[in-house]
């Protein structure tokens, strides 16, 4: 609609000045065309910037004739057109980021021979420096929680494609902050993402970051990592005995912690952008049952189960059905839900990779978007006496007798080839990509399940030390129009970026280094910081 408008303004100004005696030939007009081509440069589409920062932009302009010495006035304006506010006057300006939130820039040059205006669009988005990028929780010397953070932005950069230029949005990585929040606490263990309701609008800060450790969890906001809650402050009956989280799912509507005991608490939250909003209760949750695992949460959107596996290797699920009330304005969750709720397969169930499961599980994570529509897909890894399975499954419930059943609505299956398994340290899996990484000692190995192939890699990273983590930023994969990126911690307190590239044709992957640093100490858990809800399943980059 905007260019729509900009073309019929600069069709009406040329024809006032065809109908003017004194004006030009229309062969000597500026061509519009030629502006959307070649117009101006130097500028990028998009820019990504802290609060606090600024960025000089310095347009270069070619019009078609006059090229060297055009007779032009110039303007900034912030806003889209229905409310534009002039900034400047002036062919270049400065932009400071001054708040938090997306903004539309139009630059203007004005032909003074014609008076018909050329544009051009930018969007300055003004993000906080800890709301995307990659956390990694650390161990000091003395056994303290150190959180640091890999920062990111969103660079518009120019690549050669058959032979003509083209912009492509990528991320890079501007540097890190190490230890970002004092006195965190101590015996550091794993780091949790939580979102609010994600169709939540016009709210700063989406996310919050939970650190599980030794001395309890405590909840950190999304933007500044600094603590708004500790899991020991919202009981409200008294902390239970032996009071030890070892793992955490959180979503807008509730909250599992799941303590080294293997019970349950869970708090029921009442207000989908306050993630404190509820409180924990002592007796443990589910009846007391005994809970092994839970499974990785999907991170945003709507998912309607959480799933896990009890003391008899057997998965059950936990309802997550809470909704906010319609049309409302504060985004009260509904009474009429049944959050919490245990969903067990029926007696006569018989699944031998789903219920009294023989082996070891070392693996689980989220393998799709999970939505109204759509059960939630797992995947999972079973160490069975040295035999790896892998295991892709979606699971679902439905309320039968008063009773809520767990349901199986698709499973595939598969072993993973011993080779890549000698000397295995950890695993992280691509859901878009349907891929597997598994790291053994200081090697890297892609496996596509789907296929059942190993990858090839074009060259191997050279590390000078053993693997202790992974972790993965995927992309939605339908229009094939970004790639992955993979972060790998060591042993040594390094952590490397790469950029995962694949040549569908030759049937090779490559890594390409975007960031490399040392000094993280003593690394126990990395984690992609998605900073917003509709993120995660996202086919945009940032």
């Amino acid at each position: 609609m905007k260019k729509s408008l900009i073309y019929i303004f600069i069709l009406l100004s040329v024809m006032a000045c065809l109908d003017d005696k004194s004006n030009y030939d229309y062969k000597d007009l500026n061509d519009f065309e030629n502006w959307e081509r070649n117009g101006v440069s130097n500028v990028a589409g998009s820019y990504t910037l802290y609060p606090g920062e600024e960025i000089l932009l310095e347009p270069k302009v070619r019009f078609s004739i006059d090229t060297l010495n055009p007779d032009a006035s110039y303007a900034w304006y912030l806003g889209e057109e229905e409310e534009m506010t002039l900034l400047s006057d002036q062919l270049n300006y400065t932009y400071k980021a001054d708040q938090i939130g997306k903004f539309t820039l139009l630059f203007c040059a004005t032909d003074n021979k014609t008076n018909v205006t050329f544009t051009k669009e930018l969007t300055v988005s003004v993000v906080a420096s800890w709301k995307n990028g990659w956390m990694i929780l650390s161990r000091s010397a003395g056994n303290e929680s150190q959180l640091s953070m890999i920062l990111s932005k969103k660079q518009s950069i120019s690549e050669i494609v058959d032979g003509k230029e083209v912009s492509r949005d990528t991320v890079v990585y501007v540097g890190e902050n190490i230890n970002v929040v004092p006195s965190l606490g101590r015996g550091p263990r794993k780091l949790v993402e939580n979102f609010i309701y994600p169709t939540a609008i016009g709210m700063q800060v989406e996310d919050e970051v939970m650190v599980l450790q030794e001395s309890g969890p405590v909840e950190l906001d999304g933007n500044e990592l600094t603590p708004v809650g500790y899991a020991r402050n919202e009981f409200f009956d008294g902390i239970p005995d032996r009071f030890d989280p070892v793992d955490a799912v959180l979503t807008f509507d509730g909250k599992w912690l799941l303590n080294s005991d293997n019970y349950i608490y869970m708090a029921n939250l009442s207000v989908a952008i306050d993630l404190h909003s509820g409180f924990y209760l002592k007796d443990p949750s589910l009846n007391g049952k005994k809970v092994k695992t839970l499974l990785p949460y999907y991170k945003g959107e709507d998912n309607y189960l959480i799933v896990g596996i009890d003391e008899n290797n057997t998965y059950f699920g936990i309802v997550n059905d809470g909704e906010c009330i319609y049309n409302t304005t504060d985004y009260v969750i509904g009474p009429l839900n049944n959050v919490g709720a245990c969903a067990e397969f029926r007696e006569d169930y018989e699944n031998d990779l789903l219920k009294e499961v023989k082996g070891d599980f070392i693996f689980h994570a989220w393998a799709n978007e999970a939505n109204y529509y759509t059960p939630p897909a797992y995947f999972s890894i079973l160490d069975q006496d040295g035999v790896y399975l892998w295991h892709y499954y979606e699971l679902d419930y439905r309320e039968e007798n008063d009773k809520f059943r767990l349901m199986e609505e698709g499973s595939e299956s598969g072993q993973i080839p011993a080779s890549i398994m000698v000397d295995y340290k950890c695993m992280a899996l691509f859901p878009w990509h349907e891929w597997l990484l598994v790291a053994s000692s200081d090697r890297l190995h892609f496996y596509d399940y789907w296929e059942n192939r190993i990858i090839n890699l074009s060259s191997f990273p050279h590390f000078n030390s053993e693997i202790v983590g992974l972790a993965v930023k995927d992309y939605d994969s339908y229009y094939g129009t970004v790639n992955a990126h993979l972060a790998v911690a060591l042993k040594s307190g390094e952590v490397y970026v790469f950029e995962v590239k694949y040549d569908s044709e030759l049937e090779v992957m490559e890594l390409v280094e975007l960031y490399h640093k040392d000094g993280f100490g003593e690394i126990v858990d990395i984690e992609y910081k998605f900073g917003q809800g509709n993120k995660p399943g996202a086919s945009s980059m940032y």
